[in-house]
């Protein structure tokens, strides 16, 4: 393609050189179509890197989904309590747990992925939150998180993984409304229309 409009406008190049009229329309419209084809070559390159790097952030995305398994497994290791052990294994689980962040942190950082680890009382967001249940009270408010059962990731702002929450719901209990006239009036013609008096 670069080869043909190198030709083009050289062809538009010794076309000038003459002075005859006939020569200078052709050199007019050659040279319209050298900038026409020149801007559609610039639009086929920007569509062409548009194109890479979407498929670049799929294959991301995909390496990513294949690795959490992985993250996930990590993670859970860095949040064991080990309140339970002996000193020394205390020590020696620290250790290891430190160890296991940084590992977890440098996957995070070369996978160039972000955790998406809402607070509890924060708001439920349907894009980056998946529900996996409720939980009905008072300790926050309405469609807020109550508790965050597995981490969400982001890669460039696109989302590879929800987080799995659960969110909290005001208490089912409700007051007993007493029917009103109407439906009392309704449930007396039901009655009635099966035969009940």
């Amino acid at each position: 393609m670069g080869k043909y409009i190198k030709h083009v406008y050289m062809y538009i190049f010794f076309m000038r050189q003459g002075n005859d009229e006939k020569n200078q329309e052709k050199s007019d419209k050659l040279e319209t179509q050298y900038d026409k084809l020149k801007e559609d070559f610039k639009d086929y390159i920007k569509s062409n890197k548009r194109k890479e790097a979407k498929i670049e952030l799929e294959i991301k995305k995909d390496i990513s989904k294949r690795l959490l398994v992985a993250i996930d497994s990590l993670n859970r290791i860095i949040e064991l309590d080990n309140n339970d052990s002996c000193e020394i294994m205390k020590k020696y689980s620290d250790n290891t747990r430190k160890n296991i962040e940084i590992i977890y942190n440098q996957m995070l950082s070369v996978l160039d992925i972000c955790s998406i680890e809402p607070a509890n009382g924060d708001e439920f967001n349907e894009q980056r939150h998946t529900a996996v249940g409720l939980e009905y009270g008072t300790t926050y408010p309405d469609n807020t998180i109550f508790k965050v059962i597995r981490k969400g990731y982001l890669i460039e702002n696109n989302i590879i993984r929800p987080a799995e929450v659960i969110v909290m719901k005001k208490s089912t209990e409700q007051k007993a409304i007493k029917p009103g006239l109407w439906g009392r009036f309704l449930r007396w013609v039901h009655h009635a229309k099966f035969g009940f008096f």
